[in-house]
């Protein structure tokens, strides 16, 4: 006989590592990757709470040189108290010589990892991995920098790393790098599934939403009213998505990139307070984005 007990609605509440905390209070360990993209001056306050409060950094290649050009080499003299990464790695092919010199003189491991079956993101996420091992240690909570602005492609991958790392959104086979006789069997582009990814870019902070019931809770302090829904991925058969508490909610209908595609929407406007929840229900992953308040506004 089927398991016919009730599964509680999963809780996520995304402000709670992005909003300012009061002194003393812990915040939730969780792990940053900084990719090689600018770091926006309206969201800098945003970007140096993630950087001071994050567990463990990584600068995936070029990241290190975006960080080192925007907080300046005097970031890291006198008293200051600006964590350095715990690792810079990737393929560094974007790597400055000045960037690399300046890290490595203050004791930062600068791992090159030549794979051409991964990204620098992937590299960095294993990176992850390896620290989590390490200490025998549950998953972090990830936070992605970047990387859903600028290039297509480049967002398309982003897309497709959180796909990766979502549960319950299915991997096919990846293509497996070639390994040496001997020797364990390369990792390639293979990532650990993880409870919670989020990716924060230029205007907008994006996660996955696993099958089943979710309460989202959105913090206006630092988040706006404008998000989406996003089917991504989902097949020909579609999402069948339910919300409440968005101005346009959907009510059960397929929803896919080759059909009915429901893409931008706002919080109810009735919402008050400094807290809107969310209620999804979906039978297939789908994309959750919502809107990140300029630095002025939050």
């Amino acid at each position: 006989m089927a398991d016919e007990r009730e599964v509680s609605p999963r809780e996520w509440d995304l402000g709670e590592i992005l909003a300012p905390v009061a002194k003393g209070t812990t915040r939730v360990p969780f792990a940053l990757v900084l990719l090689n993209t600018p770091i926006p001056r309206d969201h800098w306050r945003a970007f140096l709470r993630l950087w001071r409060h994050a567990s463990f950094r990584v600068c995936a290649d070029g990241g290190a040189n975006r960080l080192l050009d925007s907080v300046g080499t005097g970031a890291w003299s006198g008293s200051s108290d600006l964590p350095l990464p715990n690792q810079i790695c990737g393929d560094l092919d974007s790597l400055r010589e000045d960037v690399r010199d300046f890290f490595a003189q203050r004791g930062v491991p600068v791992v090159h990892k030549p794979s051409q079956y991964a990204t620098d993101l992937q590299k960095s996420v294993q990176t992850v991995e390896d620290e989590e091992a390490k200490h025998d240690a549950p998953a972090y909570p990830l936070v992605i920098f970047g990387g859903m602005s600028g290039r297509l492609d480049q967002t398309m991958h982003t897309l497709h790393v959180l796909w990766q790392l979502a549960p319950g959104a299915k991997v096919e086979t990846m293509i497996m790098e070639p390994g040496e006789e001997g020797k364990p069997q390369p990792r390639g582009s293979t990532l650990h599934k993880r409870a919670r990814t989020i990716v924060v870019s230029d205007e907008s902070i994006t996660c996955i939403i696993p099958p089943g019931e979710t309460y989202m809770y959105v913090d206006r302090n630092v988040l706006g009213k404008t998000c989406g829904v996003l089917p991504l991925g989902s097949g020909p058969s579609g999402a069948h998505i339910y919300t409440k508490g968005l101005e346009w909610n959907l009510n059960g209908e397929a929803s896919s990139i080759a059909g009915f595609f429901s893409t931008s929407n706002q919080l109810a406007s009735t919402t008050e307070g400094d807290s809107a929840k969310i209620w999804i229900k979906t039978d297939a992953p789908i994309y959750w984005t919502v809107e990140l308040k300029k630095d002025q506004y939050c």
